[in-house]
């Protein structure tokens, strides 16, 4: 049922070659823009295009990360602000050390996994962070873990295509999880190494 399913969507791929990313990538946005978790978005890129998907991935974190910055820095920044501040109290510490450490806050946040990465487009909109200064640094920090679920994507579904061995599917399907759980940890530790004492 799997190969069957998995094959009849790279029928569609190889048919659509260029509408099929274009999908992907507005409906990632669109994702980013309902405050929806883009991270399986991004494991999906990996399982439809292999390691090629991770470059249509970046296109659309980054896509996403810009609509959502400057929505937020528009017309709808009071109401974003609203939004943000309920969700998440702590989110004006980032506010407040946006202007003391700038890209630092902005490579913590990338790099932290348990940050939604939808909503930190709408976070620094708000903050006193360049829209230049946001996108540079943004697609510099956000390439680790992009590398890592695109490559966890493309392993797991290579693994049910062609029955290739379990070991690397497993292998960085448990460094994914591992990430997930000790990620607060990892949070701190890397605040730590670059000079900010608590991370947002």
């Amino acid at each position: 049922m799997t190969e069957h399913t998995l094959g009849w969507i790279q029928l569609i791929l190889v048919q659509y070659p260029t509408i099929a990313p274009i999908i992907f990538i507005v409906a990632h946005t669109l994702m980013a823009a309902f405050f929806l978790p883009c991270s399986p978005m991004t494991l999906l890129a990996g399982a439809l295009w292999g390691s090629s998907g991770l470059v249509i991935s970046i296109i659309a974190a980054m896509l996403s990360s810009i609509t959502t910055f400057l929505l937020s820095r528009s017309f709808l920044k009071s109401k974003i602000e609203n939004v943000l501040v309920f969700r998440y109290p702590k989110i004006t510490f980032l506010f407040d050390q946006a202007k003391l450490h700038d890209w630092k806050i902005i490579a913590i946040s990338q790099l932290n996994p348990l940050v939604p990465a939808s909503t930190l487009g709408y976070a620094f909109g708000l903050s006193p962070v360049t829209l230049k200064r946001y996108t540079l640094f943004s697609f510099i920090f956000m390439l680790p873990l992009q590398f890592l679920y695109v490559l966890t994507g493309d392993s797991v579904i290579g693994f049910f295509v062609s029955g290739d061995h379990w070991g690397m599917p497993v292998m960085l399907s448990s460094l994914v999880v591992v990430i997930l759980i000790f990620g607060k940890r990892f949070y701190r530790k890397i605040c730590h190494l670059i000079g900010v004492e608590n991370g947002p």
